[in-house]
């Protein structure tokens, strides 16, 4: 119960848990269509999950200011790669935000523009904000691998692997690896698995709703596991 009012008590862990929900959603309408449910209850689940996102963009309203905001403090990180990749990220996600309130204002009938263009837009930005984190991750896992070059096996090692004990002692070390650095792993984890749904939502992939349900579900599982465990959160962020 306290994990929930922790939780609850931050705006944008309500939005987390509304945005498990919402793919959770998903996930469940699309198996039920597949198994040829009654209809009224899949409509029932789809409406569920139209109510939470709208109840995110609402949530999200003006925050594409103060991510802009703190764009200008990540543009004094030292390193020049964490740095760059950063600072496009938070650009890249206050403008897909800010296309998003478009979309909201648009289809609450507040504006009258083309809401599918401000959608696709959208997805856009946030597509290239999840490829800066990616690439920032990526940067994290080879400057962890530097670290780690002596006592990690290589590749080749790994297949000549010979007996039980051989495998069970590099498995337990690679368990131990990742449980050290556990916040650039479930930042990874977020980031990969967020990577696939505007890539979907723009055509490039043709995942199911299932699988975007899926995805979008445990990106939110590893966001709120940071809100919970702060120690988890991949700073700088």
């Amino acid at each position: 119960m306290e994990v929930i009012i922790k939780v609850n008590s931050q705006s944008i862990g309500r939005d987390k848990l509304a945005r498990l929900v919402q793919y959770t959603s998903r996930l469940i309408w699309h198996q039920l269509e597949i198994r040829n449910a009654n209809k009224y209850s899949v409509d029932r689940i789809k409406n569920l999950e139209i109510t939470f996102s709208s109840f995110r963009k609402i949530l999200r309203l003006g925050r594409c200011i103060d991510v802009c905001y703190t764009a200008l403090n990540s543009m004094h990180i030292e390193d020049p790669f964490l740095r760059l990749t950063i600072t496009i990220s938070k650009i890249t996600h206050a403008l897909f935000l800010y296309a998003d309130h478009i979309v909201w204002l648009t289809r609450s009938g507040f504006l009258k523009t083309d809401s599918d263009g401000w959608n696709r837009t959208a997805n856009k930005f946030w597509l290239l904000s999840i490829i800066a984190n990616l690439a920032r991750d990526f940067y994290e896992i080879l400057h962890l691998l530097d670290l780690h070059k002596s006592t990690l096996l290589k590749p080749t090692d790994l297949i000549n692997i010979s007996t039980k004990h051989e495998f069970f002692t590099t498995a337990r070390y690679l368990y131990t690896f990742v449980n050290c650095h556990k916040d650039v792993f479930i930042d990874t984890l977020k980031n990969s698995c967020d990577l696939f749904i505007p890539l979907t939502a723009l055509g490039f992939t043709k995942f199911s709703p299932s699988a975007v349900g899926a995805l979008g579900a445990m990106s939110s599982i590893a966001a709120l596991v940071t809100l919970v465990k702060p120690i988890t959160k991949l700073v700088p962020a």
